[in-house]
């Protein structure tokens, strides 16, 4: 971790003085060069350590926790430099705005500028002292990495051949929960087609790979049908032509021939011949933890292993941890502590099969596993058995570049089992620094994103959740993966988790803090001087003013749900404040002084009870995204009843910004809103018939918008967008609120290519824009809100062929659905909701081959009759029973209750 804290200081370095050198008018004053020449000797300084760091970071030999604590005073020095380069970044880019004082003004602000410049070489020299003491202390004790350090995982590695060698012994009957991919396989591999074939099989480490694989070399189907089976195991180190190499040995070996002499020194070439050569007409199985490489599988043959069943996971257990039981069988007495450690392994095979072998040996008693559970520290444990569990997994970790280690690391801060919103997460990761811009058209929100995907790819990150054309939308860390980072973050100084189990240890050298439970911040009473990032999840009040001037150099401020109804004005004094989150909570108002803060790039204030931008906002010249929308109440189970915010005068300073909601239109603001040329999302409310001309000729200037929202403020307003021509190319989600111009589409909106969400509220459409709309071609998600007038509603065949989810919401006269066959025919999920007078099952709803759910809220009781246990009549339960869950929501008090009716 050194090596990258390093790295990215490097980075942060060359960004930081070119930037300076850009934007200072002028030459730099005496004072200023002194720094800037500091700050680059540094930098060269840093240049000679970082090939050695890259070996001292992996080394696991006899002087590690010697090399170990060297690497910590390097780290902490790091760090002390981060924080001298993040104020005189600061400190110059106020100087560069100070060229608008006159007179006495203009004096205080230079002989207060020239004093926080020699405070800042002051400290430069103590770093570059620390530094010359660090090299010394280097070659003092010898602290110089053995040859062969590149290889320093050996051990870890070893161990992984050894996991996959030992996959060969194990007994048919201790394979649980793959059955099924088991012969999926076999199938594949045993099939006529006269070619080579490649089949992958992927997931986690773990998750049983080499297991199942091996199951399938050792069976009687798969031995009977090749005349040569290898195995080769191939570690992260190993380069192609030593796998090549591998390859043919075991060829030779497997044949009972002699292996020729110059195998060792064969090119690359030749290798690459003679084993096409061998390997015409066959199969070869790859194991991967990697997405990339299971991808490169033959017709999508590719096996992906997730974690087991919850009784799957229960019956491994048994077997391992009963093992010598007649009867492999959990006793009464034992089932409740057993059920909380399978618990634990999260259904990964590899950390059931460890525990059960673990608790074979253990006394069979209620307090001997209790005890167990209570002191399971996979990271930690001096048991081997449990701790090869962790060496495994952090095989994936320690694999990972260094571009993606520091964003996984940073996933230990949320608390166990916690759903990632994909968003949140890629913004903080921006704010944070690990991502960095890359040239083209690319976002640096999307270059997070692609790193995001290549986690998931890797099995680092598991999707929990995606969105209807299969983008991520909510992830996870595997709790046993998630213990490993949270140790490692702790031992780097990279983040502390002070949790209501933590003994309140929290160092002054800790760059990232999350505090989970309960936990208050009367237990945070020592200087975290160098805190860069503050995480809250807890119940507890933890934003007390005086803590904040501690966090003078605080990039990340994230309370999102947080108990919190003020936020202290102390905030803008956090000049390097990149985040600031106080997502649904009560705060009501945001600091007048905000203006202050214009290092500021997401303004997250969603769903809360503020009303209005103070005016200072338009002076965060590098905001990304704000967010700021009033909640007033639930209308249902998918809608609130919400306000936006008052905008400032010319929003349009705000050059940089992706996304700006929810914003209240205005005559002033309308007319700017075009220059904010980057916006990818907008969305502005209370819209008046007089501003849509504006409005449209304003987003027609949105080149990258992906998400507009507009609404309107009466609702006799009627919105004129036929101005909005041609409209934004890359849209994907529009939703128009209001009654649209003589209840017709805008005629642009049949253009919109790649749009895949439509959500229309009191339209007022018919049956004809209903055709027109059953021609977009990437439709996936429909919400008709008050929109649609006519009284029955057919679906004709051919209409919405990729539409996945429809909705249905508050259809006043809507007494009848028709469903053609070859109409829908990708819907999974129907929701109907309020439509008073739908008191029949949609005709035709049997042509829904692929729905999965029925949805129902506050519908006829008519209605939800026909649906119960299967339909009243035959006819009924013949046109349901395709579909696996229907279910009703009946509202009771401010809550609804759930009721499935089948």
């Amino acid at each position: 971790m050194a090596e990258i804290v390093v790295n990215c200081l490097i980075e942060k370095i060359a960004e930081a003085l070119s930037s300076v050198a850009i934007r200072r008018v002028g030459s730099l004053l005496t004072a200023e060069r002194q720094v800037h020449s500091k700050i680059g000797e540094i930098k060269g300084e840093l240049q000679v350590m970082q090939e050695y760091l890259r070996y001292a970071d992996s080394y696991r030999g006899s002087n590690r926790q010697v090399v170990r604590a060297w690497l910590n005073g390097v780290r902490d020095l790091a760090f002390q430099i981060e924080d001298i380069v993040d104020e005189y970044t600061y400190l110059m880019s106020r100087q560069n705005r100070s060229k608008f004082l006159k007179g006495h003004l203009f004096r205080v602000f230079n002989y207060s500028h020239d004093r926080a410049l020699h405070r800042i070489a002051a400290r430069l020299e103590k770093v570059e002292s620390r530094l010359s003491r660090l090299s010394e202390t280097n070659n003092r004790y010898g602290l110089r990495i053995p040859e062969g350090a590149s290889n320093s995982l050996n051990n870890e590695r070893e161990m992984g051949w050894h996991l996959a060698v030992s996959a060969h012994f194990l007994k048919e009957d201790d394979i649980v929960g793959v059955e099924e991919q088991r012969e999926q396989l076999i199938r594949w591999l045993t099939d006529e087609e006269p070619r080579r074939t490649t089949v992958s099989v992927w997931g986690m480490g773990g998750a049983g790979k080499t297991t199942l694989v091996a199951s399938v070399y050792r069976a009687q189907r798969i031995i009977g049908r090749f005349d040569c089976r290898l195995w080769v195991y191939v570690s992260q180190s190993c380069t192609t032509d030593d796998l090549l190499r591998r390859i043919m040995s075991e060829f030779y070996r497997e044949n009972t021939e002699a292996a020729p002499h110059d195998i060792s020194s064969m090119d690359h070439r030749i290798l690459v011949e003679t084993i096409r050569a061998h390997l015409q007409q066959k199969r070869v199985v790859i194991t991967t933890r990697k997405q990339e490489v299971a991808i490169k599988a033959d017709d999508c043959r590719v096996v992906e292993l997730k974690p087991l069943k919850e009784e799957e996971a229960w019956t491994l257990f048994c077997k391992k941890a009963f093992q010598r039981e007649k009867i492999r069988i959990c006793p009464q007495e034992l089932g409740y502590w057993a059920r909380r450690l399978v618990e634990k392994c999260e259904g990964l095979p590899l950390a059931i099969v460890t525990l059960g072998n673990v608790l074979a040996q253990s006394a069979k008693t209620e307090l001997a596993w209790k005890n167990v559970h209570d002191n399971l520290l996979w990271e930690t444990s001096n048991n081997p058995e449990l701790h090869r569990v962790s060496v495994i997994l952090s095989l994936s970790i320690n694999d990972l570049p260094n571009y993606l280690r520091s964003c996984f690391l940073y996933c230990s801060i949320f608390p166990e089992d916690y759903l990632i919103e994909r968003k949140r997460l890629i913004r903080l990761w921006v704010a944070e620094g690990f991502v960095k811009e890359e040239r083209g058209e690319s976002s640096m929100e999307e270059v997070a994103e692609d790193y995001l995907n290549q986690l998931v790819g890797r099995c680092m990150l598991q999707v929990v959740e995606r969105n209807e054309f299969g983008r991520a939308s909510r992830c996870q860390v595997h709790d046993l993966m998630r213990d490993l980072i949270v140790a490692r973050s702790r031992e780097e100084n990279f983040c502390e988790i002070y949790d209501n189990n933590s003994r309140g240890n929290a160092q002054h050298r800790v760059r990232r803090l999350s505090i989970l439970g309960g936990r208050g911040d009367h237990q945070l009473s020592m200087n975290m001087e160098q805190l860069c990032s503050f995480h809250v999840f807890s119940s507890s009040s933890v934003l007390s003013p005086l803590l904040l001037p501690k966090f003078k150099l605080l990039r990340v401020l994230d309370l999102n749900c947080a108990p919190i109804d003020i936020i202290p004005d102390e905030v803008v004094q956090l000049f390097n404040l990149r985040y600031l989150s106080v997502r649904e909570t009560k705060v009501r108002e945001l600091p007048k002084a905000i203006g202050r803060l214009r290092n500021l790039e997401t303004l997250d204030a969603w769903l809360t009870c503020v009303e209005n931008l103070p005016s200072g906002t338009t002076k965060l010249e590098n905001l990304r995204h704000l967010m700021v929308k009033k909640i007033q109440c639930k209308t249902s189970r998918y809608t609130n009843s919400v306000t936006g915010v008052h905008a400032t005068d010319r929003i349009d300073n705000l050059k940089n910004l992706q996304t700006l909601k929810a914003v209240v239109a205005d005559e002033d603001m309308i007319k700017h809103l075009g220059n904010l040329t980057l916006l990818r999302r907008l969305e502005i409310v209370e819209v008046r018939h007089m501003h849509c001309a504006k409005l449209s000729k304003s987003i027609v200037k949105m080149q990258h918008l992906r998400h507009l929202v507009i609404a309107r403020k009466y609702r006799q307003e009627t919105l004129q967008l036929e101005a909005l021509s041609p409209p934004p190319p890359f849209l994907q989600k529009l939703s128009l609120y209001g009654k649209l111009d003589q209840k017709v589409l805008p005629n642009w909106l049949i253009s919109l290519a790649n749009l895949t969400h439509l959500t229309l509220q009191s339209s007022g459409i018919g049956e004809d824009s209903l055709l027109l709309l059953s021609s977009l071609p990437k439709l996936v998600y429909l919400i008709l809100f008050e929109a649609y007038d006519d009284q029955p509603l057919h679906f004709k065949a051919g209409w919405f062929p990729q539409l996945k989810v429809l909705r249905l919401q508050d259809m006043a006269h809507l007494s009848s659905i028709d469903i053609e066959q070859e109409a829908l025919i990708n819907l999974q999920e129907l929701f109907l909701i309020r439509c008073r007078e739908l008191k029949m099952v949609p005709l035709g709803i049997e042509n829904l081959t692929r729905l999965q759910k029925l949805e129902l809220d506050d519908m006829p009781q008519e209605l939800v009759e026909k649906l119960r246990d299967g339909g009243e009549s035959k006819e009924d339960r013949l046109r349901i029973q395709h579909i696996p869950v229907i279910m009703n929501w009946v509202k009771m008090g401010d809550s609804w209750t759930e009721e499935r009716l089948s």
